[in-house]
């Protein structure tokens, strides 16, 4: 399996305001998952905006799955949608770490998933919950893990970057890895583009998402 570490740049406004506003898609993957968190200006509801899928059915869903405490496959939207019941990161969920991923990688070969988008670390407030980055790094690149996946694109906030490429490198020397670098490559951000202005001076503003076009497909 091929692993992507793909960064996110937010505006200052999103950071202020701990919302998540936009989500630039990478074209051609079978499956995203999330976080199932879909009330607010969250990334699920970020995602959901992209792709116009109907908030309810989100909403529905999510409740579902954070009660049940178990991965939710929507195989109804285009991509598939995985969601994972929201955790609390170095708070105190690190023992459901191994049963969320298991559930995860269950599903994505349930569906035969090739190409995943892991979006759950793409918007952190807060310091990097480094315990939970780093087991699931483990279970991921784990020599005994079998999955479907080719390829693995996992969102990571630009102000986690440098926490997640150590725990890369630790746990590629654990497994003894040639290489200790993971690929990183740097995802299209938004911006508030000027739009028009009042007489007085006043400027109206829109949120333009940032395109792919240079966003490499990969594969």
């Amino acid at each position: 399996m091929r692993l992507i570490f793909c960064v996110r740049d937010h505006t200052f406004d999103e950071i202020c305001m701990g919302h998540q506003l936009g989500f630039p898609a990478i074209r051609g993957v079978d499956a995203i998952s999330a976080t199932a968190n879909a009330r607010g200006f969250t990334p699920l509801t970020a995602i959901a905006r992209t792709f116009s899928w109907q908030r309810d059915v989100l909403e529905a869903a999510a409740a579902e799955c954070n009660q049940r405490r178990e991965v939710a496959v929507l195989n109804t939207l285009t991509p598939n949608l995985l969601l994972v019941p929201k955790t609390r990161g170095d708070g105190g969920w690190l023992p459901d770490v191994d049963h969320l991923l298991t559930d995860l990688i269950a599903a994505v070969n349930h569906l035969q998933v090739r190409y995943l988008h892991f979006t759950h670390f793409g918007f952190v407030q807060g310091r990097p919950p480094e315990m939970e980055m780093r087991r699931i790094l483990e279970l991921w690149l784990s020599p005994l893990q079998e999955s479907t996946l080719d390829v693995l694109y996992w969102d990571v906030d630009r102000r986690g970057l440098n926490t997640l490429t150590n725990l890369y490198a630790v746990v590629a020397r654990q497994y003894r890895f040639k290489c200790t670098q993971p690929e990183i490559y740097v995802a299209p951000s938004f911006t508030w583009q000027e739009i028009d202005s009042t007489p007085r001076g006043n400027s109206l503003h829109i949120f333009t998402e940032g395109r792919d076009d240079h966003f490499p497909r990969f594969h």
